[in-house]
């Protein structure tokens, strides 16, 4: 069953003088959809965000809210309700009169206002917290007080503006829980504007990636990772060893690039083709093996093992290919290779044709 679209942007262009913050940006959400936009600083991912909320004009492009246009719409009557970097909580009030403050300003009767405080703060595990201060909540509460503040309203889409970024670690993978938990249950349409790789890909069901101003690819977070349609893209999703290089020849999808560090293997389920001359090679380090096993792969390498950094679940080798460059692998979970005695010794280094990446230089 098709599910509808929530949210629909059709050439959506902003500019701040000569720069162009947004350019024909078109994209769709799902109603009940988890939609993360994600990039650099300056890409435009915050004023795509501001032009839904109403908080910014665009000077062209169409913006729909279940099939209504509310381009022209002000703020207040959008039905969408955005959750701030700073939580912009008000710290003279209380909980119970920070998340009922919208429903007072639309004027709604005392005892509407009571329960459904009462049910979202229940929602939000914030129950008999009502009476508490602002400034007498922990990290995470402030957080949930922002959100219930929204989710109150009951609103066709909720915007998040980077709402955990400043987040010590450990306050942030327990909010970024809290916000997929508080989906799951809810199912609420949720726009959300990250520069951060691994908020993206917890709570994302689809990610826009983001770049000066355009789009470079949407799709789920398997997608984006696994398969990205740009250089920008793999490089900005995880880390990535690269080779510059020539196509050498092309056999059943099978590319072959001759680069510094050898010839080597690509599947080309991109058709980049044999007509692309110049390439960038690319492996992501996790897909790199270290040591004997990784003699029996599709490409191997030999190298100079030049650092290692333990990691917990993981281990992170350093190798430094014959041609000078450095490629990393990481060995995790079961996998873990710790070679910690062979540093500054020869080692091989290998990965499947598969798990390979070929661009357009």
């Amino acid at each position: 069953m098709d599910v509808p679209s929530k949210l629909v942007v059709q050439g959506l262009t902003k500019r701040f003088g000569r720069v162009v913050a947004v350019n024909e940006v078109s994209f769709e959400i799902r109603e009940g959809e988890f939609f993360v936009i994600i990039g650099p600083s300056g890409c435009g991912k915050t004023t795509s965000l501001r032009c839904v909320a109403g908080l910014e004009t665009p000077d062209s492009g169409s913006i729909r809210v279940s099939g209504s246009d509310i381009r022209s719409m002000p703020v207040y009557k959008r039905d969408v309700c955005i959750v701030f970097q700073d939580l912009a909580l008000f710290p003279h009030m209380n909980v119970f009169d920070n998340v009922s403050f919208g429903l007072r300003m639309m004027g709604s009767p005392k005892d509407r206002i009571e329960k459904e405080v009462d049910e979202v703060l229940r929602l939000v595990q914030l129950e008999g917290l009502g009476g508490r201060r602002i400034t007498e909540l922990s990290g995470g509460q402030r957080q949930r007080v922002a959100l219930a503040r929204s989710l109150v309203l009951k609103p066709s889409i909720l915007l998040f503006d980077e709402p955990i970024g400043g987040a010590e670690p450990e306050l942030r993978d327990r909010m970024l829980a809290e916000i997929k938990e508080l989906h799951r249950r809810l199912g609420f349409t949720a726009l959300y504007v990250t520069h951060d790789q691994e908020q993206a890909m917890r709570l994302a069901d689809r990610i826009m990636v983001m770049n000066q101003g355009s789009i470079e690819q949407i799709g789920t977070p398997e997608e984006v990772y696994l398969n990205p349609s740009t250089l920008f893209v793999a490089r900005f999703l995880g880390g990535l060893n690269m080779l510059d290089g020539e196509v050498a020849s092309l056999k059943d999808d099978l590319l072959m690039v001759k680069t510094g560090a050898g010839d080597l293997a690509v599947n080309d389920r991109r058709k980049i083709g044999a007509k692309v001359k110049r390439v960038i090679y690319c492996i992501r380090p996790e897909k790199v093996s270290i040591g004997e096993q990784a003699r029996k792969l599709d490409n191997t390498v030999e190298g100079k093992l030049v650092d290692q950094t333990y990691k917990g679940s993981s281990i992170e080798h350093v190798v430094h290919l014959k041609n000078g460059v450095a490629f990393r692998s990481v060995s995790e979970g079961r996998d873990l290779v710790d070679l910690g005695s062979y540093i500054d010794r020869d080692v091989v280094i290998g990965w499947k044709s598969n798990d390979s990446l070929v661009f357009p230089a």
